[in-house]
C-alpha cells in the first residue's frame, strides 16, 4: 500500500472533524454577523427601527401566529410568513435581550387556535377546506399590556416592518397622540363665517379626530400649549400674523404640522375669495419658508378624475363632469407614502396647485396628483355662481400633472426673518411670552401641506345619519383617513416617521412584461395589416355588387362567385397568418421565460457544480503529473 493511500483516509477524517469543530466554534461567534447581499436591503433593519429598539428599557415577548402545517400548500402566504419570521429574528438579534420572539402553528381546534382567536387575531379561511389561516403578530410588554396585529396582509409587505416598529414603539410608549387644532374655519362648530348669527354644527371630522387623538383646540391668540405633538392647521390665510408665527416657530424648533391651505375655499363662499384674508401675505411667505408654493387664484380642474354634477342650466336640469370637484383614485395618490398607502378614494374640491419653490433646499414629495388631462382654472369662475358647461367648453388641457398635496421634509429659515410681528411682542417690545425667536431649523421640519379645505367638509366624504341622537357617519370617501393616517404619522416617533416602503421578495419578471406587452403590440400591428386585407377584398366585392345591372337580384355574377371564392380563400390564409403569428409570439415568450427562470433559479448551482467539477479534473491532473 502506498503512502497516499495510508493518509488519505486519516486526511479526510482531519477534514471533516475541522468542518465540525469550525462550524461549532462560528455558529455561537459569528451569530450576529450578516451580509445583506439583496438588492432592497430586505434582511436589514432601517436606521429608525434600530433607534426604537436601543431606546426599549423594558423586555417584551413578540409571538407570530403562523399557521405553517396549513400554508405549505399556499406558496404566496408561507413565503411571506418565512419573510416575517426572519424579519423578527433580526429584531430579537438587535434588540439584546428586550425582544423575545416566539412562533407559534394555531392548528385547527387546537388551544393554540382558541390562544390565537382570544388575542383578537383573525383567521382567513382557506378555499375549498374547512381549515382557518392565522398569519398575525402578538405583543406584550413587560408591564402586562399588548397589542395585535390581526392579520399581517402579504400585500402590506413593504410595510411589514412599519407595521412592526410601530407596534413596539406603542407597547413602549403608551399614550394617545397629542393634536393641536388651530383652524380659521368653525370645525368644532360656532359660527358661520358666511352669517356670524348662524351658527354651524361641528364637522364630522372632528368627532373622527376625538375618538383617536388627545385634540386640544386651540384659539387664535392663544400659544400653542405643552403635549402637542402634531399641529393641525386649517385655512392659514385667515389667521392673523401672530397665529402665524407660532406655527412658523413651532416648526422650526422640531414640531410636526399638518396644514390645509386653499386658493378657493368653497365653505367660505363668494365672499372668502373676494375678502384677502388677514394672514394672506404671511401664509404664502409661510410655506415659501418651507419650500412650497401655491399657485394663487388658481384651482384645478381635470377632466379625467372629474365628478359628475346635475346643475341649472339655461332651460332645464343639465348633467356634466365639473372640473374642480375631483375624485382621486390609483396612480392619482402616491401609494409609496405610508400614510395614504391604504386610502382608495379622496375627494377634492377646488384644490389649488402646489410646486417646489425656485432655490428650495427641503424634499417636495408628491402626495395627491392630478392627471395629464388637467389644467389651472381661474378662481373667479369657481366662486361666483359657476357654470359646468361653460368650464369644459374651455377646457384646454397642457398634457401637464399638478400636485395637490405634498410632503415636506428638510432644513428650513423662518418666514419672519425680522422677528416676531408687532401684535407677539409686549408693550416693551420683547417676544411674548418669553421665547427665544428661531431663524432657522435646529434640524428638518417634517410638514404636510394639502391644497384644499373643502376635502373637511362632510359633503364631500361622508353621509351623516342621526341614530337617537347620535351622529352616525357613513364614510364613502378616504379623506378622513387621510386626515387621521397622516396626524397619526406625523406624531409618532420621529424614527416611525423616517421609515419607508421597502422593497417586497416579490420581483415579478419586468423584463418577461415588457417583451409580453412588444409581443402583443406587434400582433396586434400584423392583425390590423391583415383585417385591412380583407376590408379591401370585400369591397371589391361591393364594388362588383354595385356595377351589376340587376343590383337587387339575388343571383351572382360569375365574375362576384369568382370574386368571392377569393375573399374566402384570402380568409382562409388571414386567419392562418395570424395564428402562426400569435404561436411564434407565444413561442419566443415561452423560451425568453425558460432562459429568465433558468439564469435565476438554475444558472448558479450549474455554476457550482461547474467549478467543482473543473477543480476535481485539475486536481487529478495535477497528481498525475506529480506521480
Amino acid at each position: 500500500m502506498s503512502k497516499r493511500n495510508v493518509f488519505a483516509p486519516a486526511l479526510l477524517a482531519v477534514a471533516v472533524a475541522l468542518f465540525v469543530v469550525v462550524n461549532l466554534v462560528a455558529s455561537p461567534v459569528l451569530r450576529a454577523a450578516r451580509v445583506d447581499l439583496t438588492e432592497g436591503k430586505l434582511h436589514t433593519l432601517s436606521h429608525g427601527t434600530v433607534n426604537i429598539i436601543k431606546g426599549l428599557e423594558l423586555p417584551m415577548d413578540l409571538t407570530l401566529y403562523w399557521s405553517r402545517s396549513q400554508t405549505r400548500d399556499l406558496p404566496g402566504i408561507d413565503l411571506f410568513g418565512s419573510r416575517v419570521k426572519e424579519l423578527l429574528e433580526e429584531y430579537e438579534t438587535r434588540s439584546k435581550g428586550n425582544i423575545r420572539v416566539a412562533v407559534v402553528d394555531p392548528e385547527p381546534f387546537s388551544e393554540k387556535e382558541d390562544e390565537a382567536v382570544s388575542l383578537g387575531l383573525t383567521g382567513a379561511p382557506v378555499r375549498g377546506s374547512r381549515a382557518t389561516v392565522y398569519l398575525g403578530l402578538a405583543g406584550k410588554h413587560a408591564d402586562g399590556r399588548t397589542m395585535v396585529i390581526p392579520f399581517l396582509q402579504p400585500d402590506r409587505e413593504q410595510f411589514l416592518e412599519y407595521d412592526i416598529s410601530q407596534m413596539i414603539n406603542s407597547l413602549s410608549h403608551p399614550g394617545k397622540v397629542g393634536v393641536g387644532l388651530l383652524s380659521a374655519f368653525p370645525l368644532t362648530g360656532g359660527p358661520s363665517p358666511q352669517n356670524p348669527f348662524q351658527s354651524e354644527p361641528p364637522w364630522m371630522i372632528t368627532d373622527q379626530l376625538h375618538k383617536q387623538f388627545d385634540l386640544k383646540v386651540i384659539d387664535e391668540g392663544d400659544s400653542i400649549p405643552e403635549g402637542i405633538d402634531v399641529l393641525m392647521v386649517v385655512r392659514p390665510r385667515d389667521l392673523g400674523p401672530e397665529a402665524l408665527y407660532q406655527v412658523d416657530q413651532y416648526v422650526l424648533g422640531g414640531g410636526r404640522a399638518l396644514v390645509f391651505t386653499d386658493p378657493v375655499s368653497e365653505f367660505s363662499g363668494p365672499q372668502g375669495f373676494s375678502r384677502a384674508g388677514t394672514g394672506e401675505n404671511g401664509a404664502v411667505s409661510l410655506l415659501a419658508a418651507w419650500g412650497v408654493k401655491m399657485e394663487e387664484g388658481q384651482v384645478v380642474g381635470d377632466l379625467e378624475v372629474s365628478q359628475r354634477v346635475s346643475y341649472r342650466g339655461r332651460s332645464r336640469t343639465e348633467t356634466a363632469n365639473y372640473l374642480p370637484w375631483l375624485s382621486l383614485r390609483g396612480d392619482h395618490i402616491n401609494h409609496e407614502e405610508l400614510f395614504a398607502s391604504g386610502l382608495e378614494t379622496i375627494n377634492l374640491a377646488s384644490a389649488g396647485s402646489l410646486t417646489k419653490a425656485e432655490g428650495a433646499v427641503t424634499s417636495f414629495v408628491p402626495i395627491l396628483t392630478s392627471s395629464s388631462r388637467s389644467m389651472l382654472i381661474d378662481g373667479q369662475k369657481i366662486a361666483f355662481m359657476p357654470d359646468p358647461g361653460r368650464l369644459l367648453s374651455e377646457f384646454s388641457p397642457g398634457g401637464k400633472s399638478y400636485t395637490m398635496a405634498a410632503r415636506i421634509i428638510g432644513p428650513a429659515g423662518s418666514a419672519f426673518p425680522d422677528g416676531p410681528p408687532p401684535s407677539a411682542k409686549d408693550s416693551d417690545g420683547e417676544v411674548k411670552p418669553d421665547h427665544v425667536h428661531l431663524e432657522k431649523s435646529g434640524g428638518d421640519i417634517n410638514v404636510i401641506v394639502v391644497a384644499d379645505t373643502d376635502l373637511l367638509q362632510d359633503q364631500f366624504w361622508v353621509q351623516v345619519q342621526n341614530f337617537f341622537g347620535q351622529r352616525i357617519a357613513l364614510p364613502y370617501a378616504d379623506n378622513a383617513d387621510l386626515v387621521m393616517n397622516a396626524l397619526d404619522q406625523l406624531g409618532g416617533s420621529p424614527d416611525l416617521i423616517g421609515l419607508r416602503g421597502r422593497s417586497t421578495v416579490v420581483r415579478p419578471f419586468t423584463l418577461l412584461d415588457q417583451v409580453a406587452q412588444e409581443a402583443e403590440l406587434a400582433y396586434r400591428t400584423k392583425e390590423k395589416q391583415l383585417l385591412d386585407r380583407l376590408d379591401e377584398a370585400e369591397e371589391k366585392l361591393n364594388e362588383l355588387q354595385s356595377r351589376r345591372e340587376d343590383p337587387e337580384s339575388p343571383e351572382l355574377t360569375p365574375e362576384q362567385e369568382k370574386e368571392l371564392e377569393n375573399i374566402r380563400q384570402e380568409k382562409v390564409k388571414v386567419r392562418k397568418e395570424l395564428r402562426s403569428v400569435q404561436y411564434e409570439l407565444d413561442k419566443d415568450i415561452e423560451r425568453l421565460e425558460a432562459i429568465i427562470k433558468f439564469a435565476n433559479i438554475g444558472l448558479m448551482p450549474l455554476l457550482v457544480i461547474l467549478t467543482a467539477a473543473g477543480g476535481t479534473v485539475l486536481g487529478k491532473r495535477r497528481r498525475r503529473k506529480v506521480s
